[in-house]
């Protein structure tokens, strides 16, 4: 895409790059890479817990692309554009494992909503054990959605799309397609 800026003394011609990412044309990449500003920010916020887009999808299948504490699915709809709007969604970490200056990929729990990461489990976390009656937040805390086997990352699907809030669709219509492709056998 070309422009060209009109008025006064200056001029001048700009052709937009291609992030390799989310395949946009965008004004600008990140100076040495092929991605944009936007792109980078998502790379950058995963790289810190130790996450490929690929594992970040898996856990994200993994839990019915919804909060893992209250289910809540309600961000604001971006079309399946990434980052059309910023994420309420955060990727939880368990700061007692190896505290909070050094995070690994271990410490991974989940993704959840913007209140349930900064309000909810933070509080909940600092009641007595004895306090603790919430099933739902006790079996997420036990059982963390990042490391069951359901959030293994499986090639060809969860490296197929990036994070957005309509990453289920992109999800379904793999599963419909790899359907289409392997049907099942039945054997008698």
């Amino acid at each position: 895409m070309q422009g060209r800026a009109r008025g006064g003394d200056w001029d001048w011609d700009w052709e937009d790059e291609y992030c390799s990412l989310c395949e946009e044309d965008v004004p600008r990449l990140v100076e040495g890479t092929r991605v944009c500003h936007r792109c980078r920010r998502m790379q950058r916020r995963m790289w810190r817990y130790g996450l490929s887009i690929a594992k970040y999808n898996a856990i994200w299948r993994a839990q019915g692309f919804r909060c893992a504490l209250c289910g809540d699915n309600s961000e604001a709809c971006d079309g399946g554009i990434p980052h059309e709007a910023p994420s309420i969604w955060q990727i939880d970490h368990d700061h007692t494992c190896c505290g909070p200056s050094r995070i690994r990929k271990c410490c991974v729990r989940g993704i959840l909503c913007k209140p349930c990461n900064l309000n909810r489990l933070p509080v909940y976390e600092k009641w007595p054990p004895e306090l603790r009656d919430s099933p739902r937040i006790n079996a997420y805390l036990s059982a963390p959605p990042a490391r069951s086997a359901a959030a293994e990352v499986i090639k060809g699907r969860d490296d197929q799309y990036l994070p957005t809030s309509w990453s289920f669709i992109r999800d379904e219509e793999y599963a419909a397609q790899s359907a289409r492709a392997n049907p099942p056998r039945i054997t008698t």
